[in-house]
């Protein structure tokens, strides 16, 4: 749930510090449960071993590394014959063939800070592209930068077995007269079939940056290192466009540079997945037993293979233990499979990036409420269903509440089921009551249900009313009125099925009474 939604189970005494790190803890909490729920559903799945299991990590990094050098060659071709394009992207888009004049080249790439003459970067790209901070294209950044990214070129360079790498040496050797002339750092000398090219300034930062991002999929203004490069990286900003006013810039130098020195320092992440240290000193104590030592009497005491079919001899135990590893692998990842499960579970939880672990954000279900009452409309509808015995067949249809259409709104005189349509707080309404001495055909009078009821009881229940298609249906022509058998009451009660459709009624004038005798019947007085 959002912090909102977390803050309103908690105390109101909670202060909003307490009530941050109660969050945090919960947040932490939830999202171990929710990635411990996802490992366990794809932990036998090859994509996700690929990423984190030490076993299946062996062949993605010699895969990763030969792939590495099959594009470094690609790109240095390019780079040689002049048909490199330095966009962001992971392929060339706009390719450009250069000219022998590497001083227009120069001036080209120092007038508007993003593209080279020997492969002009996409402009569409470019613009599409993430930009860094605008004090990326000073001039002092730009030579630090270049050093930075030559010696971190050289260090992934050594990891992946690339050789001969001509971007990672540069010519040191200038003149004075040549930095007084705008020269902002290193040269490298490109020397392609028929043409030699000298890299410097912008262009060389540019093409520095494209191959870590090619070639090892480092996105270095991003600070970021990926095995699966996607999309664009970040470019330098414009420096057309930059006035050399920043307010952050040095804490976003701090932080590249830092970045970057870790790495520099580090290790190959994909080598420290594998876990080689936990691995060997497990090894080392399950394979204890398949050392043997063994009795010579003319050479003294020898290490034999445990082995199953190796007859080995060695002078030590150290050197059974090397012959195992290297002999005998597979029964060394069999004795070394739960600390490697284990690593390949470590692995997973420790990425903050790994597939599983963003937060789903639940809806909180509503508080205090239950089952949502209908409208006003449904409340005051008749509760016996859709069919009516009594409806003309052109009436207009009402919605019921799905309960049997063939149950009565009476269980029986002076039951209270009557009111069960109706909801405690709304009144249940009157009944239309015939006058004393009147016919089964009125005049009626409202009635509460308390006095028709009692009314009734007092009269006596109804003979039994038979409905339309029963075992003897009305007959066309004879009225509406229902057959009764039996004594009758001393007034005719409405048949249930013909009773008025129970709403409240606001007023009601009976249009047949006669003018001159309506007698009046003051129910209180019953």
């Amino acid at each position: 749930m959002s912090y909102k939604q977390f803050i309103q189970e908690l105390e109101d005494d909670v202060s909003p510090v307490e009530a941050q790190s109660r969050y945090e803890g919960y947040k932490s909490e939830y999202i171990t449960t929710q990635k411990k729920a996802y490992f366990d559903l794809h932990k036998n799945e090859d994509w996700l071993r690929n990423k984190y299991h030490p076993t299946n990590l062996e062949n993605v990094i010699e895969r990763r590394n030969e792939l590495a050098r099959t594009t470094a060659n690609d790109f240095f071709l390019k780079l040689q014959s002049g048909d490199l394009d330095i966009g962001p992207g992971l392929t060339g888009s706009a390719v450009s063939k250069s000219g022998n004049n590497s001083s227009k080249n120069l001036d080209a790439v120092e007038g508007d800070g993003k593209k080279g003459k020997h492969g002009k970067g996409s402009d569409d790209s470019y613009y599409a592209a993430s930009k860094a901070h605008p004090v990326s294209s000073e001039v002092r950044r730009i030579r630090i930068d270049i050093e930075q990214a030559q010696v971190l070129i050289r260090k992934l360079d050594s990891e992946k077995g690339i050789e001969n790498n001509v971007l990672s040496s540069s010519d040191h050797e200038k003149s004075d007269r040549d930095k007084s002339h705008g020269s902002v750092g290193p040269i490298v000398i490109i020397q392609g079939s028929s043409t030699v090219k000298g890299l410097e300034g912008a262009e060389l930062l540019d093409t520095l940056v494209t191959y870590l991002w090619r070639i090892h999929g480092v996105d270095y203004y991003g600070m970021s290192e990926t095995n699966e490069p996607k999309g664009l990286r970040h470019v330098k900003a414009d420096a057309r466009t930059y006035n050399g006013a920043s307010s952050n810039g040095a804490e976003w130098e701090n932080k590249l540079d830092s970045f970057w020195q870790d790495r520099i320092q580090g290790q190959d992440p994909l080598e420290m997945l594998k876990g080689k240290e936990k691995i060997d000193g497990a090894a080392t104590e399950v394979l204890d037993p398949y050392v043997r030592k063994i009795r010579d009497e003319k050479y003294g005491w020898k290490y034999g293979c445990g082995a199953k079919g190796c007859t080995k001899l060695f002078h030590a135990a150290e050197f059974v233990q090397k012959h195992l590893k290297l002999k005998h692998a597979d029964l060394v990842v069999d004795l070394t499979s739960k600390v490697r499960e284990d690593i390949y579970f470590e692995n997973y939880m420790n990425d903050p990036k790994a597939p599983g672990g963003t937060p789903i954000m639940q809806q909180p279900a509503p508080r205090g409420k239950g089952r949502q009452r209908p409208p006003i409309e449904s409340r005051l509808r008749d509760e016996r269903g859709n069919h009516r015995f009594d409806r003309n067949v052109d009436s207009p249809k009402r919605d019921g509440s799905g309960e049997n259409p063939d149950d009565p709104i009476y269980d029986s005189f002076g039951d209270p089921a009557m009111h069960g349509a109706f909801p405690p707080d709304i009144p249940a309404p009157p009944v239309l009551m015939p006058v004393p001495g009147a016919g089964p055909l009125g005049p009626f009078i409202p009635a509460p249900p308390e006095v028709a009821m009692h009314m009734l009881r007092d009269q006596g229940a109804p003979p039994p009313i038979e409905p339309t298609g029963g075992p003897h249906p009305r007959k066309a022509g004879t009225g509406g009125g229902p057959s009764m058998r039996g004594p009758s009451p001393i007034f005719g009660a409405p048949s249930p099925h013909h009773m008025h459709d129970p709403r409240r009624i606001r007023s009601y004038q009976d249009l047949d009474a006669p003018e001159d005798e309506v007698t009046v019947m003051d129910y209180r007085s019953l």
